[in-house]
């Protein structure tokens, strides 16, 4: 999701221009004069920051001291192959075995005209070679594209690092019940996502000021009470909580909106901001702001987590001022059942109250209606024996260690549907106090977080795709030229090289090879490519039995029973059908692989059907075979993964297939476990519910 797509985002204000830092190489070189020579050329052709080394053992001192020092590192060593005492390819060896340095990029510099030594050095680990006497403009053109690479590279690690930092503190928020520690929490987070030098959070006052509740700087928290209060609607802050918009401005001096009396912490310079308001049930309640990038300007990526973040700050709040009012009344539970009863009937989740005999105290109409009852029909009755039709207490439940310990407790339950699909609900525990020192109580309160997990995992996915699949077209192209000379040249070898010769076997293996990265390349630029789809209006029943008959053959020299479950009288759904089948084949001939060795009966089944919404069409591929692990099921729709043994696919499949139902305005999960089976779950929108984007 980009930044434009949320709601009230001012980006009018983003600014490309700020600098960017200056990559910094290494030149090895045990001659001074091509060492300075080239030096020069890399700082006036392209602004590179660099230092030099006279031998292999200076090199390794300057490295070394790059992390003792917490000096600027060293993006690319140049490093030439033939040096006196420790030479080029000790250095590397040296690099490759450190353990902070290890991926630093390196590029050789040899005279050798042959091929061992190049041979070697990309063995030994080099990145790239290049051979002397070299052209200055090849070599510039070498050293952009590594380090371009490795900016694409750091720029997916940080992006991983801070949907890592957002889960945790959504995580953090999430599990605190108490407004003044989530905003706490939050605050202190802002530093670990964005890398910023302050941050803060405001909450409204009488509905005309916006006041400081905390401010976070790097050395810790800091006092509040010298800050002044904002007027609503005045400054940069005023006017986003105002108006309910996320801003990010990377030159606030040149912003009209910007006023430095209101806006600025007293005795800060502000250089970049960024913000978002706090909303609860479309109502603004604070806003969260963070000053100075410390790596630069803010970015759209930036202002997307920030709002992300912003909106779990409020669900927590909302939770927790929900919370605090069921505490404010718990004293008026002993004195009027009647004022419980009305309060936890208004809450839409499951909510009940239990003592320490596991008996029901309270119950919400949300759950009664679940058992088609009423809530008096069920008090006093066991909880366990009620709900679940059990004689003990529930494995998973916690709720004894909340009535012995008086501690909150939070746990997650999942289970599969009825469509086969996984659910997920998250249970809380929170101790109720009483007069009584004997009697325990506890409140229960149940949330599906099934359908949040679902599109948690579908924006992640489909971020991870886009992201990976520009990376893949990039890398594509780059390397396609020089495989071309590659394949090229290899089968001229082969032509003048009689087999009987000894090389013959080397030139055909690097003939071999050649063609192998071909087709890996061929793949990239096939899932990196937005292909045209030719929608029209079909059946998915016929369309899936067409494709049984194209892999007859491989399903009956398996022999795979395949067991077809198609509901009559399904809707049409609009689609692209030559599309669709490769989903269907890619999916049965993976349902085939995974049973191929498996004990008989070997059972393939397939299945579709209307949901209870009657808005999607659902196709159930389900074998017996021998599952996945649950790490493997978390990279399964990558590209380039695969379970399947080495040769036996590229690991595009699932990848393609994910691509292609979200294009269809569906969507695709997948249920495994080791031995026992894999069961993929697709949905398509019938006619006119869909909104496909190919």
């Amino acid at each position: 999701m980009t930044v434009s797509e949320h709601r009230g985002v001012d980006t009018a204000v983003f600014n490309p221009s700020l600098p960017e830092k200056r990559s910094h190489i290494l030149i090895v070189d045990d001659e001074p004069e091509i060492a300075e020579s080239l030096a020069d050329f890399l700082i006036k052709k392209a602004d590179f920051q660099v230092s030099s080394a006279r031998d292999g053992q200076e090199a390794i001192d300057l490295l070394q001291s790059t992390v003792a020092d917490d000096a600027v590192e060293i993006d690319l060593v140049l490093l030439d192959m033939r040096m006196p005492n420790l030479s080029g390819l000790d250095v590397l060896n040296w690099i490759r075995d450190h353990a902070m340095l290890k991926y630093t990029r390196v590029v050789l510099l040899t005279a050798a005209a042959g091929s061992s030594e190049k041979v070697e050095a990309l063995t030994a680990g080099a990145d790239d070679y290049i051979t002397k006497p070299y052209r200055p403009q090849e070599l510039l053109a070498r050293v952009n594209t590594i380090l371009r690479t490795q900016q694409l590279e750091k720029q997916l690690q940080r992006q991983s690092q801070q949907l890592a930092a957002l889960n945790r503190i959504g995580q953090t928020v999430a599990a605190t019940l108490e407004v003044s520690e989530v905003l706490a929490a939050a605050v202190e987070g802002v530093d670990p996502l964005l890398g910023v030098e302050l941050s803060g959070v405001l909450m409204v006052e009488g509905g005309s000021h916006l006041r400081y509740q905390n401010l976070h700087g790097r050395g810790g928290p800091l006092p509040v009470t010298a800050v002044p209060t904002i007027p609503v609607g005045r400054g940069i802050f005023g006017t986003a909580y105002e108006e309910q918009k996320s801003v990010i401005l990377n030159q606030p001096e040149g912003d009209g909106r910007f006023r430095p009396d209101v806006d600025a912490p007293p005795n800060f310079q502000v250089n970049t901001l960024i913000a978002a308001p706090l909303v609860v049930r479309g109502r603004p309640v604070g806003l969260i702001n963070a000053f100075n990038k410390t790596d630069g300007r803010f970015t759209e990526v930036d202002l997307d987590l920030f709002a992300s973040l912003a909106s779990s700050i409020s669900e927590a709040i909302e939770n927790a001022w929900l919370f605090t009012r069921i505490r404010q009344r718990q004293q008026e539970l002993l004195e009027s059942r009647n004022t419980l009863q009305a309060l936890i009937d208004g809450i839409p989740h499951p909510i009940y109250t239990i003592n320490d005999d596991w008996r029901l105290i309270g119950i919400n109409k949300s759950k009664a209606d679940e058992l088609d009852t009423v809530p008096e029909h069920l008090v006093n009755k066991v909880c366990y024996e009620t709900f679940f039709n059990r004689s003990q207490p529930c494995s998973h439940c916690r709720a004894e260690q909340t009535l012995a310990q008086k501690q909150a407790q939070r746990w997650t339950i999942n289970w599969k549907g009825d469509d086969h699909l996984p659910r997920e609900w998250d249970v809380n525990a929170y101790p109720i106090p009483s007069r009584q020192a004997s009697s325990a109580r506890a409140v229960i309160l149940w949330q599906d977080r099934t359908e949040e997990r679902r599109l948690e995992s579908s924006l992640l996915q489909a971020g991870k795709l886009a992201a990976i699949g520009q990376l893949a077209a990039g890398v594509a192209h780059e390397i396609n030229n020089p495989l071309t000379a590659i394949n090229a040249n290899a089968e001229m070898l082969k032509m003048f090289i009689p087999q009987e010769d000894e090389n013959y076997e080397a030139v055909d293996l690097i003939a071999r090879a050649g063609d192998r990265a071909t087709k890996v390349v061929r793949g990239l630029l096939d899932f990196a490519r937005q292909e045209h789809y030719n929608l029209t209006t079909g059946d998915v029943n016929g369309s899936i039995q067409q494709t049984l008959d194209l892999v007859r053959y491989q399903l009956t020299s398996a022999d795979a029973e395949v067991i077809r479950d198609m509901a009559e009288n399904l809707p049409p759904i609009v689609g692209s059908w030559e599309h669709l089948k490769s989903v269907w084949l890619n999916l049965i001939v993976n349902a085939r692989d995974a049973i191929y060795q498996m004990p008989a009966p070997r059972q393939i089944s397939i299945s579709t059907r209307l949901d209870n919404e009657e808005e999607h069409v659902q196709v159930i591929i389900q074998d017996n075979g021998k599952g996945m692990s649950e790490a493997e099921l978390v990279h399964i729709f990558e590209p380039f993964y695969t379970t399947k043994d080495p040769g036996k696919g590229t690991g595009l499949g699932l990848a393609t297939t994910h691509r292609i139902i979200e294009q269809h305005g569906g969507d695709i999960n997948v249920v495994s476990a080791p031995n026992e089976g894999t069961t993929f779950i697709i949905r398509l929108p019938v006619n006119g519910n869909g909104n496909s984007n190919a």
